[in-house]
């Protein structure tokens, strides 16, 4: 009777220790396969148009009479004359060395009588609904040639297809904002303005690479236009929400 009471004790202990092994098991199985999801969050400031050309942004410029410019590095300019400095231009909205840490688009992408149709795209970004972005923008003051501005996002890819003219947006298929589609003076910001966004409709829940196109528009512009003068980025965000 002893020797009986002895195995089952044995075979109960035994039992009893692979049930704890294998709960130890799984927990680190747990554990090991408990995977933190990437942050895409992303900035840039505009302190150097080769750097964020460098990090994989591009300016493309489609104008109807397109001139040999393009998106740019801010100027902020000192006319040293009698009573100066006085100076013109825009002052960027935050800057570590100089006040042209910012991108500038002017009139001249535009030639002659044009249609501006330029843009500036950001790099490849691993986007999903829920995710925001924010950028400031402005023109200069007084306003005596009206500016626009549209942000585009391309839903389907991380390419550069914009179109081959003003009448077209390639694979930016979705706007989210047109600034001052009427061209008036008084239609875009002529101070620092924030403006915030959520990315929403696209068709899959996987963060997918896409990009953010920032669209200069406007009709009747250029130097001879009677629309256009300059318009400015600064500070944009992408942050990727948990």
């Amino acid at each position: 009777m002893k020797i009986k009471f002895t195995a089952v004790f044995a075979l109960l202990l035994m039992l009893t220790s692979a049930f704890i092994l294998q709960a130890c098991r799984e927990e680190t199985l747990k554990e090991v396969t408990t995977v933190q999801e990437p942050d895409y969050s992303y900035t840039e400031e505009f302190d150097s148009i080769q750097k964020v050309i460098n990090n994989g942004w591009r300016a493309i410029n489609r104008s109807q009479q397109a001139g040999d410019e393009n998106w740019q590095q801010g100027s902020y300019i000192a006319d040293n004359i009698k009573g100066g400095p006085f100076y013109s231009g825009i002052s960027a909205r935050s800057y570590k060395a100089s006040a042209n840490e910012y991108a500038l688009c002017p009139y001249t992408v535009g030639y002659g009588l044009a249609t501006i149709n330029c843009w500036l795209l950001t790099p490849p970004l691993m986007m999903k609904n829920g995710d925001r972005f924010s950028f400031y923008t402005r023109t200069s003051s007084p306003v005596n040639y009206p500016d626009r501005m549209q942000v585009w996002l391309n839903t389907k890819n991380d390419g550069l297809n914009v179109g081959n003219d003003p009448a077209e947006t390639g694979d930016f298929d979705k706007m989210f904002i047109d600034i001052n589609p009427s061209q008036t003076a008084t239609g875009y910001p002529t101070t620092w303005t924030k403006y915030e966004f959520t990315i929403s409709g696209l068709p899959y829940t996987s963060p997918k690479k896409l990009r953010i196109g920032f669209r200069y528009y406007v009709t009747g512009g250029g130097p001879s236009g009677s629309n256009s003068n300059e318009v400015g980025i600064d500070d944009f965000e992408f942050i990727s929400v948990k």
